[in-house]
């Protein structure tokens, strides 16, 4: 019996490609319906459909894909989330989805994920609200995490700020916040900080300057 049923899924499938591989889009998501009464993973079946309406270039995929994102999420399978919401990132950069990335990114303490996705969302922000919105939101966000984290998001918005809003009447107060949370964490390697004024100096030397004469105070 376990044979048979093997057989017939594998024909199902085989029948869900050759659907695809034709263009018949409501053929394909009828059997993959069928296939996924034996398949007991939901975040899988959403990601299917997503990758079948993506095939078809229907919108749908989008709310199907970021549906899977969520309930790996949930289930604690962070790296399938995170595949997930690049994917969808991919198709259309939007708010929620880089929140979402975000959050995981500060779940799991990826450094680098943290500073890619809260830089993408700053300037989304930046676009959407303006400077002191988004100046108030990573406040919101910074003071749940320690200072590590803290300084990858203020650094990532002073380099917003300093692209996008450049006469924000708060980008030095930012400025000194970010070096006094260096000025914090005694473990904080010199060659961050290094990096942070190098960037700053290319950014805008007016406030490298004021940075460098806040440090030697």
């Amino acid at each position: 019996m376990k044979t048979l049923a093997s057989q017939t899924s594998n024909i199902a499938w085989f029948k869900l490609a050759d659907f695809v591989a034709r263009g018949e889009k409501e053929r394909a998501l009828s059997v993959l319906r069928l296939l996924m009464h034996s398949v007991s993973d939901e975040a899988l079946t959403y990601q299917l459909e997503g990758d079948i309406l993506l095939s078809f270039n229907d919108d749908l995929a989008l709310d199907r894909y970021r549906t899977a994102a969520h309930l790996y999420q949930k289930l604690g399978k962070f790296q399938q989330a995170i595949s997930i919401y690049h994917r969808t990132l991919m198709l259309k950069e939007q708010e929620k989805t880089l929140q979402a990335l975000l959050t995981i990114y500060l779940t799991t303490q990826q450094k680098i994920g943290i500073a890619h996705s809260f830089s993408k969302l700053a300037k989304l922000l930046l676009e959407k609200e303006n400077g002191d919105y988004l100046i108030t939101y990573t406040h919101n966000i910074a003071e749940k995490f320690d200072v590590h984290v803290k300084i990858i998001l203020y650094a990532q918005l002073v380099a917003t700020l300093l692209l996008y809003d450049v006469k924000n009447k708060n980008i030095t107060n930012i400025i000194c916040t970010t070096l006094n949370l260096f000025k914090k964490d005694v473990t904080a390697n010199q060659s961050e900080l290094k990096k942070f004024l190098a960037e700053l100096k290319a950014l805008n030397f007016q406030e490298y300057k004021k940075a460098e004469t806040y440090l030697k105070e």
